[in-house]
């Protein structure tokens, strides 16, 4: 860089003038392990009311440690000591372990929480699921998927501040690492730019859903498991790819407006279910990616589940002594897994298709594709 572009605006396009930008930034010092772990302090202390729009009147404002996943009804039935198997991904940890991810053991309180309700809310909109039977009646599935979805976004937030902290990466660096790394932090900035706006969307219809108890605009596919399952999860993501390996969504187009699903298992009464949500007005994508799983047996299905699990949400909980039953090479292939999906890793398009590992995480007893006429 000449010395007459000292006072333009930075090539990396943080808008700051070079010479206060990029203009000596390989003299710098790298990021240290501690500036890694204290941004993730950082992250993790951020308390919001997800709902607070919809019912501010009746919000605490006291933001409580709000499980995914019910602590009582669920977590604690796969539970050993307290504890359950879960991945603790961060930039921080990667580094740790040279880019592996495996699985540790995480107290029951702190498993699958996030600071995203306050505790009027949490209790008051989601006590069908905490504290009544299990029937798997449409409000009781919409709200296993409301409450997964809320958690997305909370953490899809969070990631504005990754970016971010990518582009401080390359500190120390020399200029072509430079340009390499912010192109990579600014890469994954706007990808989050575009989930957020597709996620904004996605919950002002979910919201609809809540306030006005019109379950005719979301469909269920749910598996219903004749013992506890072995592991436990609430998430949503895109479906870009099915269960023979067909590409179906594309990430990272401007323009295009993407269909999510939810997916959920929980544990009831010594049994459980696994259920996939989605909105109607997702249906193109999603009918597709879920013919595809019924197209498999049982077994191949509760084996996929485990795939695609391990693959698509870090907000996955298994029990201690299924972690430890599993041979070497699966473990070895769940960890695989839990890297696809970071920067570090893109998910390979036939990521779901059958690995020929067997897990023994479920029993199906039964399935249902669930859809409604609105009343």
């Amino acid at each position: 860089m000449g010395s007459n572009n000292r006072n333009k605006p930075c090539w990396c396009g943080s808008g700051k003038k070079h010479k206060k930008c990029h203009l000596i930034r390989e003299e710098l010092n790298p990021l240290t392990r501690g500036d890694l772990e204290g941004y993730a302090k950082k992250q993790t202390s951020k308390k919001v009311c997800s709902v607070n729009n919809l019912f501010p009147d009746d919000c605490s404002r006291k933001i409580i440690n709000a499980h995914t996943i019910s602590k009582s009804g669920s977590l604690k039935e796969i539970s050993e000591d307290g504890h359950v198997m879960g991945a603790k991904p961060s930039l921080s940890g990667l580094i740790k372990s040279n880019g592996k991810l495996g699985l540790e053991k995480v107290g029951i309180k702190k498993a699958s929480t996030f600071t995203g309700f306050c505790s009027v809310h949490d209790k008051g909109i989601f006590a069908p699921i905490e504290d009544e039977a299990i029937t798997l009646n449409d409000h009781q599935l919409f709200l296993l998927a409301y409450r997964g979805m809320c958690r997305e976004i909370y953490h899809k937030e969070q990631n504005k501040g990754t970016a971010e902290l990518m582009r401080e990466a390359d500190r120390g660096q020399n200029e072509m690492m430079q340009q390499y790394l912010q192109g990579q932090a600014n890469s994954f900035g706007k990808g989050v730019d575009l989930a957020l706006r597709d996620l904004r969307h996605l919950k002002s219809e979910m919201d609809s859903i809540l306030i006005n108890s019109d379950y005719s605009k979301i469909k269920h596919c749910v598996f219903e498991l004749s013992e506890v399952p072995k592991i436990l999860v609430s998430a949503m993501v895109i479906p870009e790819m099915d269960f023979h390996g067909n590409a179906l969504q594309k990430l990272g187009l401007q323009d295009e407006a993407y269909d999510y699903i939810f997916f959920n298992c929980i544990s009831y009464e010594d049994q459980g279910c696994f259920v996939f949500s989605w909105l109607t007005e997702h249906d193109e994508h999603c009918s597709r990616f879920i013919e595809s799983l019924l197209d498999l047996n049982d077994d191949q299905v509760a084996d996929a589940i485990v795939r695609f699990c391990y693959s698509f949400s870090e907000n996955t909980w298994a029990s201690p002594s299924w972690w430890e039953s599993l041979v070497k090479p699966s473990q070895e292939s769940i960890g695989d897994r839990l890297i696809q999906g970071t920067p570090l890793a893109m998910h390979p398009v036939d990521c779901l298709k059958d690995d020929h590992h067997r897990f023994n995480a479920m029993k199906i007893s039964k399935r249902e594709l669930r859809t409604h006429e609105k009343t």
